[in-house]
């Protein structure tokens, strides 16, 4: 698919959730680190380890949410997200904490920051945009030693909603994303230039497969693992 095409297409999949979800959106108070499609199920912030002092941005980062433990731990915090309207719920929902939000495509935001200590996507670009583009381009950024940390869903888990995603009004708009299997995400990283630590299968509360938690790292450096 044709990655303009793609942008457009999940910018206006993106920004119409987030049009359903403005009226109620308020400031609010900090939660958990969601990594999996079920609240509070699957592991948190823990996976980070020590981020005070640290550059962390977040591509795809929607309203916001996940950032805000992180700064709360005195990260320097970074969200990005193509869609407008979802960085406007994220300064509307997080404008009292000190994260900067940026409306771009994740691979203009990286061919243009400075460098990261970590980067994250949490259903984010990591999976709604080209890997063989996305991930190079966050291995140049990271510093020696820098982390990805990324979840997808499990392709077994999308199933026939690959293209489609279900609104909260329950109307089905067309999403771009590309899946893979753990073999998959292992080989499109160690070809971006960084090392695979590890890809896990996470299962749903009822026993179902639901996403992949994926960890690389950039050589040279001390791992904040």
């Amino acid at each position: 698919m044709n990655t303009s095409i793609s942008t457009a297409i999940n910018r206006h999949a993106w920004d119409r959730q987030a049009l359903l979800a403005l009226p109620d959106d308020r400031p609010m108070t900090p939660g958990r680190v969601e990594w999996t499609q079920y609240p509070g199920h699957g592991p948190g912030i823990e996976l980070f380890g020590q981020v005070s002092g640290l550059t962390v941005a977040e591509l795809g980062c929607g309203n916001g949410d996940n950032l805000t433990p992180l700064a709360l731990r005195d990260a320097d915090c970074v969200g990005v997200d193509v869609a407008p309207l979802q960085i406007t719920r994220a300064r509307t929902r997080w404008g009292h904490l000190p994260i900067r939000f940026h409306c771009a495509d994740a691979r203009i935001f990286l061919a243009r920051t400075h460098p990261l200590d970590i980067c994250f996507s949490i259903f984010g670009a990591v999976g709604l945009c080209p890997p063989d583009q996305l991930l190079p381009l966050i291995s140049r950024q990271l510093r020696p030693g820098g982390r990805l940390l990324f979840s997808v869903p499990h392709p077994r888990w999308l199933g026939s909603r690959r293209a489609i995603m279900r609104l909260a009004d329950g109307s089905r708009v067309p999403v771009a994303r590309w899946t893979s299997g753990p073999q998959g995400w292992k080989a499109a990283i160690t070809a971006s230039g960084l090392r695979c630590l590890d890809v896990a299968t996470i299962d749903s509360p009822t026993g179902e497969v639901c996403c992949l938690l994926v960890s690389a790292q950039r050589a040279g450096g001390d791992s904040n693992a």
